[in-house]
């Protein structure tokens, strides 16, 4: 491969770079006290100018890393990527830019000659300084949303209107006028095709300084109905019991319907035509892994704390990586956790679904609960699992509640709130041979 290294800007740039040092060493040495208020607000205004022109240039060497194909010389998988890695931008920023540029930046044929952009009005725009970023991700939004039945005739005018929009209005408001045309070429929202549907999706899931995730996406008709399929059965309201109705409003049972179905897709790592298994890896110190305190850290750099990593290992297969203080590596190792299949068919002959009193979940939407948790030595025997449908999974500890063995059968024994003797109880469906 040719040295990519120790290579340099043109002369033009190299210019302009000069000149951009220049002013801003002026500027910060309070050039502008001496200007008078016209001159200050003119200023403001050529330099946001100067900025928006720049998109051009930048579109311009995009197109020339995609035209070389130097992304895949780098091994970076895409220009985004290479983006990311060589100016420390953000996915977001870098898939914008990626984006803009691929509309607004000319083009190359495999003859050498100069095309056009693909939204010429837009390219102008920025070239004049009149269209701002913002302003054209909201423009490139908008022109995605038209649906593929949309003329190319519409598609050009309702860019122009856009653009228009823009040289006088802020992104928010152009926003507005996007939802107006979008509205007008299709005022029954019908107009959207399989295709359309298919362009469109997307899912994300964004991690929170506090360890939570915030979920954002657009689901095609199939995937929506398909995991509404799924998600509908698990999020019916549990029925009534001596602790009152299910506190968990609609929002916080479909939340849980899906933590189930995360746990079932983790739990299929044991059958051998599932593909590829789904693993938890966390990494914590020898310390925290004593003392339960602190936070771990999943392989994508998300922060838990040790009990919720710890409680993982009930269902999931967790590789545990230790470290010492420093960071150093003093173990890695894959829990033997899961039950295997030959135990789990034992447990739904023994237990028949959710042993909790009262609950009537089949085994399919139950998990493998150790009674003496894994965190506290507990092993993986039929002797200390038992079948536990995910609602119960995660509160019967919340609410007091505890499971013991009795003759070999799992038996729950309530809170003193509940009951003050605190009498054993078992599923009747669970206790029926």
């Amino acid at each position: 491969m040719e040295q990519l290294c120790g290579g340099a800007a043109t002369t033009g740039l190299a210019a302009l770079s000069h000149a951009a040092y220049g002013y801003v060493s002026s500027v910060g040495n309070g050039e502008l006290s001496q200007l008078s208020d016209a001159d200050v607000l003119a200023e403001l205004r050529e330099l946001e100018a100067l900025r928006r022109r720049l998109a051009v240039a930048d579109h311009a060497l995009i197109g020339e890393l995609d035209r070389r194909g130097l992304a895949g010389r780098l091994v970076t998988g895409s220009t985004a990527a290479l983006l990311q890695g060589l100016l420390r931008l953000s996915p977001g920023e870098a898939r914008g830019r990626v984006d803009a540029a691929h509309a607004c930046g000319t083009q190359l044929s495999l003859t050498g000659e100069v095309l056009p952009p693909q939204l010429p009005v837009l390219a102008a725009g920025q070239a004049d300084g009149q269209v701002s970023t913002e302003h054209t991700r909201v423009i490139l939004s908008t022109l995605d949303q038209l649906p593929s039945s949309v003329s190319y005739e519409d598609r050009r005018l309702a860019e122009k209107h856009l653009v228009g929009a823009a040289t006088t209005l802020r992104p928010r408001e152009v926003a507005a006028v996007g939802r107006r045309i979008l509205a007008h070429v299709d005022p029954d929202g019908c107009l959207a095709s399989d295709a359309d549907q298919h362009r469109h999706r997307g899912f994300t899931l964004h991690a929170e300084a506090d360890g939570s995730y915030t979920a954002r996406g657009r689901l095609t008709a199939t995937c929506g109905a398909l995991l509404l399929a799924s998600l509908t059965p698990r999020s019916a309201p549990q029925p009534t019991s001596e602790a009152g109705p299910d506190p968990r409003n609609h929002a916080q049972r479909l939340h849980d319907a899906l933590e189930d179905l995360a746990g079932i897709v983790v739990r299929r790592n044991e059958q051998p035509d599932s593909g590829a298994p789904a693993q938890v890896i966390i990494t914590m110190t020898a310390e925290q892994l004593t003392t339960r305190r602190g936070l771990a850290e999943t392989s994508f750099g998300h922060p838990l704390t040790v009990d919720a990593a710890l409680a993982l290992a009930d269902e999931a297969a967790l590789n545990l990586l230790l470290t010492d203080a420093t960071g150093a590596v003093l173990s890695l190792g894959r829990t033997r956790r899961i039950a295997t299949r030959s135990q789990t068919l034992a447990l739904i002959a023994r237990d028949g679904g959710c042993t909790f009193p009262g609950c009537d979940k089949p085994p399919e939407w139950c998990q493998r609960h150790h009674i003496v948790s894994w965190a506290e030595g507990g092993s993986t025997d039929l002797s200390n699992l038992t079948l536990v449908c995910g609602y119960h999974h995660r509160e019967f500890d919340r609410t007091g509640w505890t499971c013991r063995m009795t003759d070999g059968r799992p038996h729950w024994i309530p809170p003193t709130w509940i009951d003050p003797a605190r009498t054993p109880r078992s599923n009747q469906r669970a206790s029926r041979l």
